[in-house]
């Protein structure tokens, strides 16, 4: 822990950096710096990524790739977001790469996971495509330098490479690369159909969800950490601001809303793809919406009036967990759908408690297993132009 130095009246204060404090200042002047520039050059640190195997960390291994668990990307997720993550390591390593898994085996499929395991193309899902015409067009995250894109149209699991398509692209409010490309038919692939496709997009959906929520928890302790580093430096009476009760206690209970988030997220992706797991990846993002709300707030609050400007990362912090709550989707239809899964499983529970004392030939209902399938088969009806993979992309722009 780092040593506080009392300062006397007339003492010379002293701002010199500490290595690591030049590494993180260093770091973040080159985020904004990129965050500032048009994205249509290719990741400076995805070359990086890739020799060190994290971008195909769920690709198979018979496709180039070390297959490891959702678990595993999550932890790396997780990480990457103390640093404002502006590469499409969720949208490429996580989600496209879990659907395109998902797929049957032919050719571009198995091409296109060869692929991002090497780290020589980039593929992301859309969360906007429909026809116009014989021309796709298609909006995501990355796209400006993306090699293809992953779209559920008509429930059809398309595959549309985009280097020969027209592109227009932007950076959103939070520094991320987006923008839009129309694909002509003749290089859009049909990967799955009907319930396959279906299947194999809900799969990464939740891939994506998964990363999403380790981002942000990885992003909010970064946040913590530079909040208290500020309270115990910044003094007031005669002591550091930190001592006092009503901060103290503000920031533990900011503590314990993180630690909150981690663990569920930890068990969500734990238990991803079965019967739990998307109960679990709800309550994930339930309090994910809630920890990175007040942790942003209370982190500018702390902070006054130098937590708002540009030149300080608290409010480029603040920016992206505001993204990460619009990709995600709506809270209020995850909070809905968790209770009314609880209440189904309530109502299974004392079904078959009833159905015990009348004996082996009653019919009961639907397991929770096929009750979660159906949920799921539910909520991701969608029509062409919905939105996909926890992208948000109108609600940013």
């Amino acid at each position: 822990m780092k040593k506080e130095r009392d300062v006397e009246p007339g003492d010379g204060m002293d701002f010199d950096l500490t290595h690591e404090q030049s590494m993180l200042v260093g770091t973040f002047d080159a985020r904004r710096e990129q965050a500032r520039q048009l994205p249509q050059a290719w990741p400076k640190l995805w070359a990086d990524f890739a020799e060190l195997g994290l971008v195909g960390m769920l690709v198979p291994q018979a496709h180039g790739g070390s297959e490891q668990s959702m678990l595993d990307a999550a932890l790396v997720a997780q990480a990457l977001g103390r640093g404002w993550l502006l590469e499409p390591f969720i949208d490429c390593a996580m989600s496209a790469a879990t659907m395109l898994a998902g797929c049957p085996p032919v050719a571009a499929r198995d091409t296109a996971l060869r692929s991002i395991a090497s780290g020589h193309k980039i593929m992301v899902p859309a969360h906007r495509a429909g026809w116009r015409g014989d021309v796709l067009i298609v909006e995501a995250h990355h796209i400006c330098y993306a090699d293809g894109v992953l779209a559920l149209v008509d429930d059809k699991l398309l595959l549309a490479l985009t280097p020969g398509g027209r592109k227009v692209f932007w950076r959103q409010f939070d520094g991320t690369a987006s923008g839009r490309v129309r694909c002509p038919g003749a290089s859009v692939f049909t990967l799955a159909e009907g319930e396959q496709a279906r299947i194999a997009w809900r799969a990464g959906d939740q891939a994506a969800r998964v990363g999403r929520i380790a981002e942000g928890t990885g992003l909010a302790k970064a946040m913590l950490d530079v909040t208290i580093d500020y309270l115990r430096t910044r003094r007031q009476f005669g002591q550091p601001i930190g001592r006092f009760q009503a901060l103290a206690h503000r920031m533990a209970d900011c503590l314990i809303l993180h630690e909150q988030v981690s663990a569920l997220m930890l068990a969500a992706a734990h238990r991803v793809g079965s019967a739990d797991g998307a109960r679990l990846l709800d309550a994930a993002q339930v309090m994910a919406h809630r920890a990175f709300r007040r942790i942003g707030q209370e982190s500018i609050q702390m902070h006054g009036g130098i937590g708002m400007t540009d030149e300080y990362q608290i409010s480029h912090c603040v920016k992206r967990l505001l993204a990460i709550e619009l990709e995600m989707g709506d809270v209020d239809m995850t909070l809905r759908r968790l209770v009314a899964a609880r209440h189904r499983a309530d109502a299974i529970e004392a079904a078959n408690d009833v159905g015990g004392e009348r004996g082996p030939d009653t019919q009961g209902p639907a397991t929770s297993g096929q009750q979660a399938q159906a949920d799921e088969r539910g909520a991701d009806s969608r029509g062409p132009d919905s939105g996909g993979p926890t992208t948000g992309g109108d609600a940013q722009r």
